[in-house]
């Protein structure tokens, strides 16, 4: 088995150091992605695309923050203007989504573990646009190898935060989110640091 690089308390610390010093650009961010997803809430099949590409932005924009890399809000465009990354983004998307409904109808077991295995397939997509699909479920796959655990544990901690800041009458998602967002962008990298 190999060494934990990292612990839960680096990776959330980091996070919440991330999300206090990029508070306004945040929450300017998640109202004119609310404004964006609101406008088209009625409009199906078109808003459930919208609401990707609106993820597609933020997941990408959560990387640059979390290697401290300059940017703007033009950034947050900068992603969909690749017609290869968009279409495997969504591709890999609706892959992962339906690989994990019927893992998780099946037994439960197998929709966890594919839903751990392949946790970071949305940056592999950013980042490699030129790779296949097929190229990309093999490197997400690989990120993970030796990690399910940590992974899964870290799933499964995310997922309190966020059930706790949905208590905490949805305002507390305000904080949860981004905290959650920057803590998984900063488990990629790490996880890619390691895999090098």
């Amino acid at each position: 088995m190999t060494k934990q690089h990292f612990s839960f308390q680096e990776v959330f610390m980091f996070s919440w150091t991330k999300t206090k010093q990029h508070a306004w650009f945040i929450t300017l961010t998640f109202i004119i992605a609310g404004i964006i997803i609101g406008a088209v809430r009625f409009m199906p099949v078109f808003d459930t695309v919208v609401g990707l590409m609106v993820a597609l932005s933020i997941i990408s924009i959560s990387i640059l923050i979390s290697r401290d890399s300059v940017f703007t809000f033009s950034d947050l465009y900068t992603p969909l203007l690749s017609p290869k990354r968009v279409l495997k983004f969504i591709a890999l998307t609706i892959l992962y989504v339906v690989s994990v409904t019927i893992g998780t109808i099946l037994l439960i077991i197998p929709g966890v573990y594919i839903a751990t295995r392949f946790k970071f397939f949305p940056y592999m997509a950013i980042e490699h646009e030129n790779a296949t699909i097929k190229d990309l479920i093999k490197m997400s796959y690989k990120l993970t190898e030796n990690h399910f655990w940590i992974v899964l544990g870290f799933l499964i901690l995310a997922t309190i935060l966020n059930i706790i800041g949905a208590l905490l009458f949805v305002v507390g998602l305000i904080i949860t989110v981004p905290v959650t967002l920057f803590a998984s962008a900063h488990m990629y990298n790490k996880l890619k640091e390691h895999n090098i």
